[in-house]
């Protein structure tokens, strides 16, 4: 019987992400599972496209999953290393058809409070409130970051560049910051572009710029989440869960 793993993430046209971000968590799960083949699929179409404009090819879950077929691969599992169920999960799941995925980073209720410890551990090494950047949707998972919210500690601060929870609906929470000291990170797989542009780019409506135009004294981590040793051990164990 063949194996395989299919990793599927969202992807980046940022080398230095790629690399820092999403090749780790591929690497962590091929040593966790020696007997299966690790291949790699990436669910962003207009990514794909951009990589391909650059003469960079990348499959997508369909592709990679038919080619496996073709190969005789009858075992197969895909982890997808998306944030939430929003509707890039949803597209894994539809692929799929009935084969094995593992759940999200944030799912239940278990891991926001061990994301929720994570990013509270961060915010120490910083030794000042830590402000997150996750991605929001206009999806119903999008009530995920609502929930991880509610598990977070006084010094650590979530908003989102999409969907229902923006920055303008913390403003008031961290003026009363100690000191107006923030750092920003994103609550992202990598650090890509919005965490490059949106989080900490030069424009003036960065949450970056934003937050100096009111005075705050801020600071940058530019670390994506797959970068993170923890993270990547979280979605092997994932993987063995499921």
């Amino acid at each position: 019987m063949k194996k395989a793993i299919i990793v599927v993430s969202f992807g980046t046209t940022h080398a230095q992400a790629e690399a820092s971000c999403i090749r780790p968590v591929e690497r962590a799960l091929a040593a966790a599972f020696p007997d299966r083949e690790v291949r790699r699929a990436w669910t962003s179409r207009i990514i794909a496209r951009r990589l391909a404009a650059r003469g960079e090819a990348v499959e997508n879950e369909v592709e990679v999953l038919e080619r496996l077929r073709r190969e005789g691969f009858d075992d197969i599992l895909f982890v997808p290393t998306h944030m939430i169920r929003g509707q890039e999960y949803q597209r894994v799941t539809a692929v799929a058809d009935g084969l094995p995925v593992s759940a999200p980073l944030l799912d239940i209720e278990e891991d926001l409070m061990w994301m929720a410890g994570l990013l509270d551990g961060i915010a120490a090494e910083e030794g000042r409130t830590l402000l997150v950047m996750g991605h929001g949707t206009d999806h119903a998972a999008d009530a995920t970051y609502e929930r991880l919210r509610g598990m977070l500690t006084g010094r650590v601060k979530l908003a989102c560049v999409e969907g229902r929870y923006a920055l303008d609906g913390i403003m008031d929470a961290l003026e009363a910051v100690p000191g107006k000291a923030l750092t920003l990170m994103p609550l992202m797989l990598v650090a890509g572009d919005h965490a490059m542009n949106d989080l900490a780019g030069d424009a003036p409506d960065s949450w970056r710029s934003r937050l100096l135009a009111r005075g705050f004294d801020v600071r940058v981590r530019l670390t994506g989440l797959g970068a993170l040793e923890a993270v990547q051990q979280r979605f092997v164990g994932k993987a063995r869960e499921c």
